[in-house]
């Protein structure tokens, strides 16, 4: 009888660890920094810069963006430039993007209460072994200086 109580509770335990590995995510963040934006003025001649280390691993990253905006951020989307520098490569990649921050009604995307966290998909890039990045980001809107930017960041999953 305890043999049996034995063997149910090992069969248990090995389904439990197999199912526990199977839905692990394969994905790995290797960067993810932000970058505070003084006064929460992000004026348009100022660049948010992000320099990744020398990737361990060649393969597939995904690129994201992370935006904290405050509640005096006037408007439903922002405009974004972005320029990634693939060293020791010297690739450029350079980007446009409009991200959508308030929905129709007036109510922020993003989450939290009175600083809302955002997350957008950039896109992904290919890098070898021994490959970093230089990111640059620069917001592209017809109004010099953007109030309720407080912070950007910059993310970078391995596929």
């Amino acid at each position: 009888m305890q043999r049996n109580n034995l063997k149910r509770i090992i069969y248990i335990l090995l389904l439990t660890a197999v199912w526990g590995m199977t839905s692990c995510s394969r994905q790995q963040t290797v960067f993810a920094n932000y970058e505070h934006v003084d006064d929460t003025r992000w004026e348009k001649t100022d660049t948010i810069i992000f320099n990744v280390s020398p990737m361990e691993t060649a393969g597939t990253y995904r690129e994201k963006l992370g935006l904290r905006l405050a509640d005096d951020f006037p408007f439903m989307t922002l405009s974004m430039e972005i320029e990634l520098v693939v060293i020791p490569k010297g690739m450029v990649y350079k980007s446009q993007h409009k991200f959508s921050v308030i929905d129709e009604t007036g109510n922020p995307k993003g989450k939290g209460l009175s600083l809302h966290q955002y997350d957008f998909d950039i896109g992904d890039v290919e890098l070898e072994q021994g490959d970093s990045l230089h990111v640059r980001l620069a917001h592209n809107m017809k109004r010099e200086i953007l109030p309720g930017v407080v912070d950007l960041g910059f993310i970078l999953i391995r596929k």
